[in-house]
């Protein structure tokens, strides 16, 4: 492997596109808000990494709750793999457009499930592309394999458990600073703005410079200019966990261990059907 314990850089999987145990998968997923969302399956089949194959997080994810994309049972998980042809003894290596925004999640649930080896492609597809690699069009379907699941530590926290850290666990939130501070509305209608008391505002856009994952220097500059202590336990949170991934992503690529992610985030805190504490400054 090369680049880091997180990413590969492109020079590295073009080395590598047809290794045996090498696994490529383009997690795109369209951001909320976008009307119409836009269909990454539909831009992958026109043209993706050779090899690669498409997954959208909601079709690994347990979305049987009310909430997106939740995070599934290593049962669930595990046959989602399988099917997928993805094996957890392979090096699995993932891409979103290069920004972050969804390949973490992947990420995420793989190493949480036991994967031994996963990496993000730095830059992601749009570096691909402006480097002049080759890509290729139409679906990819591998051979089902084995992918065994079992969750390797407590990864996620409850609305309930939230509650019971506010004040004693640094909370932070991937949602951009107007979200975070309710002077821009929520992409998901039915939602209140603002934020959970007490949280730190750290939008996940900030760990990236020019498309690329910033230095451990950069980021963990970056952390600590936004309040984050580094030696501290952590929960991240989002508009709906998806992005709360980036930021733990970026905090273990540092060794900050002691990481946890709330799945429910806004779609659950901020919702008008609920009754949680509320701040907009």
């Amino acid at each position: 492997m090369s680049s880091s314990a997180h990413t590969v850089s492109t020079e590295w999987l073009a080395k590598n596109l047809n290794a045996p145990d090498v696994v490529i998968i383009d997690c795109s997923k369209s951001k909320p808000g976008i009307t119409p969302p836009i269909d990454f399956h539909g831009k992958y089949l026109e043209s993706h990494i050779p090899g690669a194959i498409y997954v959208e997080v909601d079709s690994i994810s347990d979305c049987t709750t009310g909430l997106p994309h939740m995070m599934p049972t290593a049962e669930e998980f595990a046959a989602s793999m399988s099917r997928l042809g993805v094996a957890d003894t392979q090096t699995i290596i993932l891409y979103d457009e290069g920004d972050l925004f969804s390949a973490p999640r992947v990420w995420w649930m793989l190493t949480s499930f036991g994967a031994k080896t996963v990496r993000v492609l730095d830059g992601g597809f749009n570096a691909w592309k402006a480097e002049g690699r080759p890509t290729q069009s139409g679906e990819i379907a591998r051979v089902p394999s084995t992918f065994n699941a079992k969750l390797i530590r407590p990864v996620v926290v409850n609305s309930q458990q939230v509650l019971d850290s506010l004040g004693k666990v640094q909370i932070i939130d991937a949602r951009s600073l107007g979200r975070f501070k309710a002077e821009q509305p929520e992409p998901r209608p039915g939602l209140h703005g603002g934020h959970i008391p007490g949280s730190l505002s750290v939008p996940f856009t900030e760990l990236t410079q020019n498309g690329h994952l910033k230095s451990p220097q950069e980021l963990k500059a970056t952390f600590e200019r936004l309040g984050v202590d580094l030696n501290k336990p952590v929960i991240t949170s989002c508009g709906s966990g998806v992005t709360a991934a980036a930021l733990a992503f970026g905090l273990d690529s540092l060794g900050v261990k002691e990481v946890m992610l709330y799945d429910g985030s806004w779609a659950e805190w901020g919702s008008i059907d609920e009754d949680y504490p509320i701040e907009t400054h």
